[in-house]
Formats: C-alpha cells, sequence, structure tokens
C-alpha cells in the first residue's frame, strides 16, 4: 500500500509540475482578467482614479443597449464579419481546388496566398492604409492612369466598410485556402474516380461530391473566419479611426475608444461583457455543428 501511495505521488507530482505552469499562467492571464471584467462593468469609475469608484449596478448593460453609438458598433461589426465570410469562403475554395490540382505554378500561388496570413496586422494595415490614400494612393494612381475617377476609400461612409473587407479577403484567404486544401486532400480518391467512371463532369463531381464531403471543413473555417472578423481591431485603430460617421467603428475598436480615450472603463467593460457572449455563443454553435454526422 504504501509503494502504490508513493508511486500514485509521484505521478501526481509529475502531472503538476508540467501541467501546473500552464493552468497558473491559464487562470492569472485568461480567468482572473474575466472576472475583473465582469467586476468592473458593475461600477462607474474612470482609469486615472481606480480607487474612486461608484457602484452602479445594470447601468452600464442599460446604457449599452440604449446607446445609438454602440449599437451601430455591434451592427457595424456583424455586417464587417457577414462581408468577410461571404468573400473570404468561395475565393478560398476556389483556390484551393485550383492547389488541389495538378495544374501549373501551383507553388507560387501556395506562397503568394500564404504570404499575407504571417504578416502582421499592423503592417499589413499601414500597407493598405498607403494604397487606398484618397490623394496618392497607389490604386488611385492606377486608376488615373486609366482616365478613371478617384475613389475616396477610407473617407467614404459608403467605400469604407467594403475597403476594409477588401483588405481583410486579401490577408485570410491563405489561412482559409490551407483549411479547405486539407480537407480536399482527405476526401479518398476512390470516390472521385468513381463519379468519373459514371460519367460525371467536373462541376458534377465538384457539387456532388466534393462539396457535400467538405461540409465538416466548410463549418469550421465559417465560424473561424466569423470570430477573426468579430475581434478586428488592427484596421479601425490605423486605417479610419473608426470614420467616417462610425461605420467603421468595430466592437474592439469601441472598447478601446471607451476605456482609454473617454475613460469610461465600467462601460467598456460591458460592452466586453457582451461581445464575450456573442463570441461565446458561436463557439457553443461551432461545437454543435460540428458534431454533426454526416457519411464519409
Amino acid at each position: 500500500m504504501r509503494r502504490r501511495a508513493r508511486t500514485a505521488l509521484r505521478h501526481w507530482g509529475a502531472v503538476a509540475a508540467f501541467v501546473g505552469p500552464f493552468l497558473g499562467m491559464l487562470a492569472l492571464f485568461q480567468y482572473v482578467p474575466v472576472f475583473t471584467m465582469l467586476r468592473d462593468s458593475l461600477f462607474d469609475f474612470e482609469l486615472l482614479n481606480p480607487d474612486v469608484r461608484k457602484f452602479v449596478g445594470l447601468a452600464n448593460y442599460l446604457d449599452l443597449f440604449e446607446d445609438p453609438d454602440r449599437r451601430q458598433a455591434f451592427l457595424v461589426t456583424f455586417g464587417f464579419a457577414a462581408g468577410v465570410v461571404c468573400t473570404v469562403i468561395p475565393v478560398a475554395f476556389a483556390i484551393a481546388v485550383y492547389l488541389n490540382g495538378r495544374l501549373p505554378a501551383r507553388a507560387i500561388v501556395r506562397t503568394v496566398v500564404f504570404l499575407p496570413v504571417v504578416t502582421s496586422a499592423v503592417v499589413i494595415a499601414t500597407m493598405w492604409t498607403f494604397l487606398l490614400d484618397p490623394s496618392n494612393g497607389l490604386i488611385n494612381g492606377a486608376l488615373s492612369l486609366f482616365h478613371l475617377p478617384r475613389l475616396e476609400f477610407l473617407t467614404s461612409k459608403a467605400q469604407a466598410l467594403p475597403s476594409i473587407i477588401g483588405m481583410m479577403l486579401w490577408q485570410q484567404t491563405g489561412f482559409a485556402t490551407v483549411l479547405f486544401l486539407s480537407g480536399l486532400q482527405g476526401i479518398p480518391a476512390e470516390l472521385e474516380d468513381a463519379a468519373r467512371v459514371d460519367g460525371c463532369t467536373a462541376l458534377q463531381r465538384l457539387r456532388h461530391v466534393v462539396i457535400p464531403l467538405l461540409a465538416r471543413t466548410t463549418v469550421f473555417v465559417v465560424v473561424i473566419m466569423t470570430v477573426f472578423s468579430l475581434q478586428a481591431f488592427a484596421p479601425a485603430l490605423i486605417m479610419t479611426g473608426g470614420g467616417p460617421e462610425g461605420t467603421t467603428n468595430f466592437i474592439a475598436f469601441d472598447i478601446y475608444q471607451l476605456a482609454f480615450s473617454l475613460q469610461q472603463p465600467g462601460l467598456a467593460s460591458a460592452v466586453s461583457t457582451v461581445f464575450m457572449l456573442i463570441v461565446l455563443a458561436v463557439s457553443l454553435v461551432q461545437m454543435r455543428l460540428l458534431r454533426a454526422r454526416w457519411s464519409y
């Protein structure tokens, strides 16, 4: 019994030595900030004087839902996420199908497509700010060469959000392509060969064989792209400052503005809490959908 107890003690000691630091860091950098955020959302105070605070209960949450600026920030973020998903998914799928075939220049296309994924979001936002500059931007310069009218891009209420969606399409397509490509390479070749023998065209094989078998991968890519889009921050901070007139005021940037510029960390914590619940709901939807069983 003593030997068995010593063995169990050594076993749990080894587990604690390997897992303990991770759990400690997880609690310190994940759960403690979440608890602090939930607590601060119930108070009214300023960051410059955090010790002087007033308990307001759910008043910050009521202000959140009654403030038109906050509602606009949520609507803009959801519209941005929908735009990114609806553009990235088909483009990434088409490129993945191309890379999965025996066509020329696959290595070059693979490198070019994936390069933006490993580039810093700040660098990409800064680069696209110069490209989309209304007066001296490279894109407007190219339009002038063809005697086409210049576009306002980031300074127009109608063009600012689509311009950032276009930038996100360029940045995130590579990551979605890699996920789709891994799903395509996991499809048994015998199924496509059988469909080819039955006389199916390439389009019919794609529609009736490939796309149904990529259901799990497609769900995963949609959820990942949605979460990435909901967390967008650098484009609003660097490219537009949330303007013009709040048309690119994403939730993450709005939280930053509330906490550090407007000195309303209590309201910012309330917005962060609601935002966290939304992202959690998206994750739960992912888990629910991925539990569905498809026949392979």
